[in-house]
Parts: structure tokens; sequence; C-alpha cells
């Protein structure tokens, strides 16, 4: 079956748009497309329908790129933008990254194409689905701090309901207990949970027990059914109500058992993937241990079974902060034996990385009474760092005095690695690891402030290299990553540590050189930049050979803002571009210098 795209074609020829699309649709693409003159009749309402947008060359449009990205930021979608031409220049292809689009396809290899949009379509499902991961874990982690505080279960679980609609993005959201006769009783539901309870629904074989709900708790797996599906006629009526077009069913396991399930309705027939089933099933089995928490705190004695068995570490600890009682989750999180735990106190698994401020602040806090939660890095028994979500509530008796600490230690770890991930990726470019256009203008705002501030000197260094383009085309885009990923480990080679080289996009790097003024030091790192990319390179399909064109900007000398020096370092890398190639260039503020070094290589 082909798989559907949502492409907008933006100031094509149409005998162009067929060409594209026929590429597209052989490699097993079934097209939605839409053609348009220019970016200023696109609508911001239908931009949330669009898979990718693919534009004409910039010398013809020169303004198209950055007109899209305006429309795409204002509700923060994610739709790449890809530029074809029949220019094929590499002015052209430079231009086009510096606008933000994401490649450049060349009318002389309209096949790129197929590549190009696979690629990206697969960078935007990994980032959306490193964004629902976190979504559904945040959301965890609350009700979680919810289940902390001692709300009584029935409004802890409509407030649960409430939350998952809101943040699942589903029409409504209820849970269901499983009862012993063969019924579900709706325990709570996102809205009017009074007509819910109205519906009967049950789990056994009887004939209100063949929907999603009874499907999902007998054969102990998530259940997905559209509304015109036979088995949901006895519901159709609350579905049409709603406005349901598809009914999501998760049994919620806990403790090797079912004991209840979380319905979602969908106002769209296609509203849970598979990759969504996946992830909702894991949420429903961790929402059914925190609904068994809630219910076993009403009473002491379940209360402590609960937290024997909880997966976060709990423990209790006396008012000088012995440890009193603990669970076995404490000693599988910090590695310590329970010999080495028992009557220890937490500063057993400190880090040593917070000062005396910080605790004396906390302190203050359990001391009076009040509970206390803050994300806290710790240390292993093996050495080894972790991160926890710590939540200290003080257990006062009759009298208010406070006689106990309850702690409870949620791993966040993994939360915390992939937060560094998603900051990583915003920051970086995902081929070679150099810092990205963002993150390379952060550190440039910030070298110009401090050598305004220290009467200090830096330079900056274009660097575009010539022939990547017929690289490129003759031995396809595999390729030209790999010479792109060797072309930035020599470029950093070339500098200190304390440089910053970033890619631009495409195949334009550019080199922030701290302390750096002089002449004959920028040249002599020029001319090892130079001398480094003329080396040939190994690929898999090849030996190739490319050489550099380089334009250098001193700060203060030549500018005293950051894109003001951007600005000249580029007009400077032009003139070696067109001066012959494989040289540099300084830039001058009357005129961009004829002091040109060429190495014929």
């Amino acid at each position: 079956m082909s798989k559907p795209l949502s492409i907008v074609f933006v100031g094509m020829p149409p005998d162009v748009v067929t060409q594209l699309c026929a590429v597209l649709q052989a490699g097993g693409f079934s097209l939605n497309s839409h053609q348009f003159d220019d970016a200023q009749h696109l609508s911001a309402q239908a931009l949330a329908s669009v898979d990718v947008f693919l534009v004409d060359s910039l010398r013809i449009h020169p303004h198209i790129v950055e007109q899209i990205q305006v429309l795409l930021s204002a509700p923060a979608l994610d739709i790449p933008v890809l530029v074809y031409s029949s220019l094929g220049d590499e002015a052209a292809i430079v231009a086009a990254m510096k606008a933000g689009a994401k490649d450049f396809i060349s009318s002389k290899n309209p096949q790129r194409l197929l590549s190009s949009v696979q690629r990206e379509l697969a960078c935007v499902a990994k980032r959306a689905e490193m964004r629902s991961q976190a979504v559904a874990d945040n959301l965890l982690q609350e009700m979680e701090g919810w289940m902390l505080q001692g709300q009584d279960l029935v409004p802890l679980t409509q407030k649960m309901c409430e939350a998952i609609a809101r943040t699942l993005a589903v029409r409504v959201a209820w849970i269901g207990g499983k009862q012993a006769d063969g019924s579900v009783s709706v325990v709570a539901a996102s809205e009017q949970p009074e007509l819910l309870r109205q519906l009967e629904v049950r789990w056994d074989d009887s004939p209100h027990g063949q929907g999603t709900v009874g499907q999902a708790i007998r054969l102990q797996r998530p259940v997905m059914l559209t509304v015109d599906a036979q088995v949901i006629s006895p519901w159709r009526a609350m579905a049409d109500h709603y406005g349901v077009q598809s009914v999501l069913a998760l049994p919620m396991l806990a403790r090797a058992e079912i004991i209840g399930v979380l319905v979602l309705y969908s106002a769209q027939r296609d509203g849970f993937d598979a990759l969504r089933i996946q992830r909702y099933a894991h949420f429903a089995n961790r929402l059914a241990v925190i609904l068994l928490m809630a219910q076993e705190q009403e009473q002491l004695r379940l209360l402590s079974a609960a937290m024997s068995g909880a997966t976060q570490a709990i423990f209790i600890t006396k008012p000088d902060g012995r440890i009193i009682w603990f669970n076995q989750a404490l000693c599988s999180l910090s590695g310590y034996s329970a010999a080495e735990i028992s009557d220890s106190t937490p500063h057993l698994f400190s880090s040593g990385g917070y000062d005396k401020n910080f605790w004396k602040s906390m302190w203050q806090e359990i001391l009076q009474g009040k509970p206390w939660s803050g994300d806290v890095l710790n240390r292993r028994r093996d050495g080894a760092a972790y991160h926890v979500l710590q939540s200290i509530t003080p257990l006062q008796n009759a009298l208010g005095e406070v006689k106990h600490f309850l702690c409870v230690q949620q791993d966040v770890s993994e939360k915390k690695e992939l937060e560094r991930k998603i900051e990583y990726l915003a920051y970086h470019d995902v081929l070679t690891g150099l810092p990205n256009r963002a993150l390379f203008n952060d550190r440039m705002r910030q070298t110009v402030s401090q050598a305004r501030r220290d009467k200090a000197n830096f330079a900056l260094c274009f660097v575009d290299l010539d022939g990547f383009k017929a690289i490129n085309d003759a031995y396809g885009h595999a390729a030209g990553d790999q010479l792109l990923k060797q072309v930035a480990s020599r470029l950093r080679a070339c500098v200190r540590e304390v440089d910053t080289v970033a890619r631009l996009g495409g195949d334009e790097f550019v080199i922030l050189l701290r302390d750096a003024n002089s002449e004959i030091g920028l040249s002599q790192i020029a001319q090892k930049i130079i001398e480094q990319l003329a080396r040939a390179f190994e690929l898999s399909v090849a030996m190739v050979n490319i050489s550099a064109s380089i334009g250098m900007s001193r700060y203060p000398a030549d500018a005293a803002s950051a894109d003001k020096l951007m600005r000249c370092a580029d007009e400077a890398m032009y003139r070696a571009k067109h001066g012959g190639k494989n040289r540099y260039v300084f830039y001058r503020r009357d005129s961009v210098s004829d002091e040109i070094l060429d190495w014929q290589i």
C-alpha cells in the first residue's frame, strides 16, 4: 500500500511539478499535492495537514523560504522546506541553506528528491516521537505527585481523566473499574461522567461485552475500533453525541492483574496509529499503579504494602534524618544493601554536587512541617550518578509536631537524558555533530559581548567547499554525507578547543577563532585548512578531492557587531570563490583584500 504524502509546490512550473510527482509516486508515495504561485497564498490554517514544502529557485523567489518559515513559526509546525532549482550553482545552494531550507535538489538529478523527502520525514517523525514521549512522562510524573498529596480516589481519577484528554488531545477519556460480576463501572471521565455511567459496558461474553472495553480486558491487550464496526452498535448513539470516530481501550495492569481500563475517544478515524497504541498501553499500566497506590493510601496497612512494592524508592526517617524504614526499590536504585542503608542518613546517596545552602533551605522547609520537592543528583554505590525527583513529606502527630519524614525518589535519569538529547538536536547539526546556526549565533553574540568588555580580538572564518556538488551528484547523497563528516573532523583538527567550528547548512562551514586578530596568524590557520581539505578523501565509493574557498573578517577591525562580521566574512568568501577558488581572502573596510593566497594542489 502506498504511503500518503501531502506536498505543497510553491512557485514551480506545472511541467516540473508533474515530473517531481512522478518521482515520488514511483518511490511509493500516494500524493495529495497543491500548487501556489507564491508563499503569500498559503493560509496558516491549511499548514497543519502539510508534510513537506517544495519551492523553486531562490533567485526567482528570493524570500520564499523565509516567508514559509514565518508561517510555520506561529503554530510551531515541524514541516521541512526543500528547494528545487535548474540553476544548480553553488550560490543558489548556499542561499537556500541560509534561508532555512533542509535540502537543495538540482534539476539535473530529480530522483534525489525521493531520498531527501524520505530522510526529512523520518527526522520529523523522530522528533515528534521524542516530544510525545516526554509529554506522556511529564503527565505521569504530575499524576504521581497528585497521588502522593493524598487526594481521594474519585476526585483524583476525575482530575487524571481531564488531564489525559487535554494532554493527549482526545475527545473524551474515561477510566473504568473491572468488577467481579463481569461489569465495568465508570469511575471517572473527562466530560459528563453521568452520561457515561448510564451505558452498559461489560467484559464477559455477553453482547455488551463484545465492544472495545470487553475485548481489551478479556484479551489483555489494547483494542481499537472505528465507530462503524458492528460490535460498536450498542454504543453508537453515545459515539454520535461526543462526535467520536474511533475508540481505543487500554487494559490497566497492576501487579499482574487487570484492575480496569482506560478508554480514549478520538474525533478522527485514524486517531490511534500503532506507535501511539504502544505508547498509550505503557501509559495505562503506569497509570494503574498510580491509581492503585492512591486507593491503598486510605488504609495504613494497604499503604505500607503499596510502598513496599512501589517502583519508586521510598523511605522514612526520624527527625534527625536516620532512616528507619525503606523499600526494596531504594536498594535497587542506589545499589546499597539493606544493611548499609539501615540507620544511615540520606547523605549516603549524596553526589557532593550541592553546597550547604541547598540542604539548609530544604531542612528549613521540612522542619516547619512543609512538604519539599526537587530534582536531586545522587550517586550509586558504584559511583555512577543518577537523577531523582525527590519529594519529602513531614509526618506530624496530633499536636502538629514533626515526628518523621516520608521521602519518595523517582528515577528520572532517562527523562533527563531525553531532554539532553532533544536540546542537543536543537543546537547541533545531526550529520556532523557540529554546532548548528542557532548555537553558533548564540556563541557569536556572547563572544562579541565579552570582547567588547575585555577589549579583546577575535576572527571569523567562512569556509565553503569547492566541488562538493559534483561529488554529491556523481556518487549520491550518502557519499556526500560521508564527505561532510570527514570535512568537519579535519576542520576541528585545524583549530584549538576554545574555537568553534559550526555547520550552517549544505557545504558551508564557519569557524569562530577566539583571541586571534593577526593577519599572519590567521593566514597560517587558513593555509592549514586549505592544505588539509586538499588532501584526498576516502569515501566508501571512491577517493575524491575538493578544495576550499575561505573568507575572513576580524573584530573589531572590520566590524563591531555579530551580523556585520558574518556579512564581511561571507563577502570575502565569495570573492575568494569568484577569484578562482582554493584560496582565502581577508575582508577590508574599503574593499575586499587583493592579497590572495592561491594553492594549486
